[in-house]
């Protein structure tokens, strides 16, 4: 990736909006809730253009599906034309998996939104208090962040 990045922090938080990736930084570095804020957004991001391509994809199936309807439809009779109806068949079963795949990258674009909301939350709350987590919160964190990055 070609940046302007002034630091490798700076490119690391550009590479992880871009990419929607998290990105390793090592054991050695502090809890850093602005990088994981932002790699958060950044996969919400491309989750919102995954739906928005899987929708488009969506449309165009039931396009294609009414247009097999109507020329079934047409017909006097399936016996006739029995491509048509394997053709019918066929949109019907890719329009209602892509149908169900739109589903679940909603349910996970929902899933983010939450996760971000909560940390975003947890960052204010802690600059607000100007408390370092202990251990244990920081572990639960990344397992909960990761949970999501994994999905």
């Amino acid at each position: 990736m070609v940046s302007e990045a002034a630091s490798d922090e700076d490119y690391f938080r550009a590479y992880a909006r871009r990419y929607g990736a998290q990105v390793y930084k090592g054991t050695r570095r502090p809890l850093d809730p602005e990088g994981r804020i932002s790699s958060l957004e950044g996969i919400v991001h491309s989750t919102i253009q995954q739906r928005d391509d899987l929708q488009a994809v969506v449309d165009q199936l039931r396009v294609e599906l009414d247009r097999a309807h109507q020329m079934v439809g047409g017909a006097s009779s399936s016996r006739e034309d029995p491509d048509r109806s394997v053709l019918e068949g066929q949109l019907a079963s890719a329009a209602a998996r892509a149908e169900d795949a739109l589903a679940q990258l909603r349910e996970r674009e929902q899933e983010l939104r939450t996760t971000l909301a909560r940390t975003t939350t947890l960052e204010a709350e802690m600059a607000k208090l100007r408390l370092r987590p202990e251990a244990a919160e920081v572990a639960r964190w990344r397992q909960e962040a990761e949970a999501a990055v994994c999905w």
